[in-house]
């Protein structure tokens, strides 16, 4: 157990009143190293020497939180959602920056807009490793990044994006390739 015994005992009798939801709020407060703790401790699989900055939003955990891989190396950026219906893997030594959406699924709610265009899907989303996510951009349900891509700040990621490809806008477009002997790796 780690120096914050309390943390633990907090989560572990809340998990079992109220469910994983009570660790998912605490992801919003907690410390970086204690967020990567209550993340592994339920489910999540994180390499070494990640760089998670809280607040962390974690929507649709379904009974834990293994559908998140986190690469070693990472950085996730305060405010970040991730969208766990399905599995988000995030590579090795990639940025997720600040306020970055990874959503895996569309779901109309109510709306008549379900039966009529907009059933419910859901898909995982892939980070390649070396990546770079811009502040405030949006990856939708099924979307694969490739390794040592960039997305520009507040891109909307609604296609799969080519390895080494910088793209930007809404809907995000490719704006150029990176080559080879600019990325090291």
């Amino acid at each position: 157990m780690p120096a914050w015994g309390w943390l633990a005992l907090r989560t572990e009798i809340g998990v079992r009143l109220w469910g994983l939801q009570v660790v998912a709020r605490a992801l919003r407060t907690v410390w970086p190293e204690q967020a990567v703790w209550l993340l592994r401790k339920y489910g999540a699989s994180i390499g070494q020497e990640p760089d998670i900055n809280p607040p962390l939003v974690i929507h649709h955990a379904l009974g834990d939180f293994s559908h998140l891989t986190i690469g070693s190396g990472c950085h996730l950026g305060k405010e970040v959602l991730l969208d766990l219906c399905d599995r988000v893997t995030i590579g090795a030594e990639t940025t997720v920056s600040m306020r970055v959406m990874i959503l895996t699924h569309l779901d109309v709610g109510r709306s008549p807009l379900k039966r009529a265009a907009f059933p419910r899907r859901q898909a995982p989303v892939t980070i390649g490793a070396g990546s770079y996510l811009g502040a405030g951009a949006i990856i939708l349900p099924g979307v694969t990044v490739g390794k040592f891509a960039v997305v520009g700040a507040g891109a909307v990621v609604t296609r799969d994006v080519p390895e080494r490809a910088v793209v930007a806008g809404v809907p995000a477009h490719v704006l150029r390739t990176i080559g080879p002997e600019q990325v090291r790796g």
